[in-house]
């Protein structure tokens, strides 16, 4: 399936999860979930944390035999060129958005290493039903966040164009797509990669589960994890009651574990503290009370035509907890001075040694006063080169600075 994810994790924030406990929740209906929570909300109508500007990569590869990879190929090959048409993307992202960011040229080759060591390059994970055969031939991870490369080849005579597809359809939606030894909720994205001839029976895809704030993966402990896979289905415009077209037979069951990861290094955050002033916007339906008057400002949304509210807040960020990879960043903190229907967003930026820096996005949830999230890196950062992690906005209020050991 296309990612839209900055439809579905735009800082997504959901009172309504608990920070402690689980929700056993399929990949689909999470994001189905996710997709009600983001229509009947109601405030702020200004977003308070940082928006996820990353979209669905797009490449195409030379086709290459499982053999000829697994003995030339490392794990970071498999996913240099799409990272370098994610850069790009990322350079238009920032263009349009006039975004206060310099991202790199290229993926260096220091990240395709880390990906070496992160990841890892299969040699016997191919599935052949019904005349399918998949083949997952590489995969990168830390505990929050797997990265997977798929290759499948259909029947003869199928054809497998370029466009969106989903390995869940609305028929399995009960069905957990991930099998392990704890229930943990996540988002599954799915993207098809364009190929040379896409009136074939052959198409890659690369694919990315996103493990939300209820838990971590070990993906290293010697345990199987496996990942179904009910179908290969092609997304397209349907009418109620329809279901998603199969555009290959079969199912597949991998194993996703024994991937090589690296561990997230804990930095010391416990107690610190930032300050920052804000003004919320936002409006609703329905009559105001008393103390929602005051905060009226006379004008009308130009899109609902309801009134605008606004007010500004003083508060306060303390940090408990915030954990380090390449590919992610999770943090826990409690705020105050503001009401417990509000969180701010965790305001931070990454500083890297060269002046670089890049997009990222993520999720987030909070209950009571405590926050918690993870925010997932479009391209792998090189911890060696950041300088520092600065907590707090500087044209907000006060700043943190955070070094790495």
């Amino acid at each position: 399936m296309k990612r839209k994810i900055s439809d579905l994790l735009d800082d997504i924030q959901d009172d309504s999860i608990e920070l402690e406990g689980v929700t056993p929740l399929s990949a689909e209906r999470i994001k189905e979930r996710t997709r009600r929570a983001i229509r009947r909300k109601e405030a702020p109508k200004k977003r308070w944390g940082l928006r996820l500007l990353t979209a669905a990569a797009i490449l195409s590869l030379m086709s290459i035999t499982a053999f000829a990879a697994e003995n030339i190929w490392g794990a970071g090959d498999w996913f240099r060129e799409m990272l370098n048409h994610q850069l790009a993307h990322d350079k238009v992202t920032v263009r349009e958005h006039n975004l206060d960011v310099t991202l790199q040229e290229t993926i260096s080759e220091r990240q395709i290493q880390l990906i070496d060591e992160l990841g890892t390059v299969f040699e016997q994970k191919t599935i052949t039903d019904q005349g399918t055969t998949m083949t997952l031939s590489a995969a990168y991870a830390d505990e929050r966040v797997i990265h997977l490369y798929f290759q499948v080849t259909a029947p003869e005579g199928t054809v497998l164009p370029d466009g969106d597809y989903f390995f869940h359809s609305s028929e399995n939606l009960d069905e957990p797509m991930l099998e392990m030894d704890k229930p943990l909720s996540c988002f599954v994205w799915v993207d098809a990669l364009p190929d040379a001839d896409p009136r074939d029976n052959r198409k890659d895809f690369f694919v990315t589960i996103h493990f939300t704030v209820d838990g971590s993966v070990k993906f290293n402990d010697g345990t199987s994890k496996i990942m179904h896979i009910p179908g290969i289905f092609l997304h397209e415009e349907l009418a109620d009651g329809q279901s998603p077209k199969r555009a290959a037979p079969g199912s597949f069951d991998f194993d996703i574990g024994m991937v090589n990861q690296l561990e997230s290094t804990p930095l010391e955050v416990k107690g610190l503290a930032y300050t920052s002033s804000e003004t919320g916007t936002w409006t609703h339906d329905g009559p105001c009370q008393d103390s929602c008057r005051e905060s009226l400002t006379g004008e009308m949304d130009p899109e609902t035509n309801l009134p605008v509210h606004s007010q500004s807040y003083d508060y306060t960020v303390t940090m408990r907890e915030l954990k380090l990879s390449p590919l992610s960043m999770a943090w826990s903190c409690t705020y105050s001075g503001i009401s417990a229907e509000y969180f701010p967003g965790l305001k931070f930026r990454i500083v890297m040694k060269d002046g670089t820096s890049f997009l990222f996005g993520g999720i987030s949830s909070y209950h009571e006063h405590v926050a918690e999230g993870i925010y997932y890196f479009t391209t792998p950062v090189d911890l060696s080169q950041v300088d520092y992690i600065l907590l707090g906005d500087p044209e907000l209020g006060e700043t943190q600075k955070v070094y790495l050991p």
